[in-house]
C-alpha cells in the first residue's frame, strides 16, 4: 500500500470518527453527570461528553 493510499485512508478515519463525535454530542446517549468544565453559569463540559471528547482526540491523531 502506498503511503498516499494511507494517508487518504488516516484522513478518511478521522473524518468519520470527527463525524460520530459531533453525534454524541447533540443527541448525548449519555448521561449527564458531575461538570467537569463550567464554560457559564447555564454551559459546560460534563461527564457525558467525556467520550466525544476522546473520540475528537483520537480523530485529531490521526488527521496529523
Amino acid at each position: 500500500m502506498s503511503s498516499r493510499t494511507r494517508t487518504r485512508r488516516r484522513r478518511l478515519q478521522a473524518l468519520v470518527l470527527a463525524a460520530v463525535a459531533v453525534g454524541l454530542v447533540v443527541v448525548e446517549p449519555f448521561p449527564k453527570g458531575i461538570v467537569l468544565l463550567s464554560l457559564t453559569h447555564t454551559h459546560g463540559v460534563d461527564v457525558g461528553d467525556l467520550p466525544a471528547l476522546a473520540l475528537l482526540l483520537v480523530a485529531v491523531g490521526l488527521a496529523i
